[in-house]
């Protein structure tokens, strides 16, 4: 998509089509950033800092409350005292486990 350079104020700039702001994703007023390579210009959308907008986020979330599943998760007791199979194991046990995997070719020594 061909265009010029053209006198915007004490300045120069070039106008992007709506089709081209929609493929970047950007917005009229959005934040982009220029990519400076030998030979171009790239324009980019302006990376968000890192942990941006997660405050009100949050709090849309927390104002929308937890679905019954989501409860569920949060109620669930996820603490490593609960004994399961593996505990049950010897340090023999394990071995055996471990001989079997390697000779099955599921890890490698």
């Amino acid at each position: 998509m061909a265009t010029s350079i053209r006198k915007i104020g004490n300045s120069q700039g070039v106008i992007l089509p709506k089709p081209a702001l929609q493929a970047l994703g950007v917005a009229e007023g959005g934040a982009v950033e220029f990519v400076y390579e030998p030979g171009k210009i790239s324009i980019v959308p302006a990376q968000r800092p890192v942990r941006e907008g997660w405050e009100e986020d949050a709090k849309a979330i927390a104002a929308a409350g937890l679905t019954d599943e989501e409860r569920e998760w949060v109620d669930a007791d996820l603490s490593d005292d609960i004994p399961d199979a593996w505990d049950a194991l010897s340090e023999a046990d394990m071995q055996r486990v471990e001989a079997e995997l390697l000779a099955d070719g599921v890890v490698k020594p």
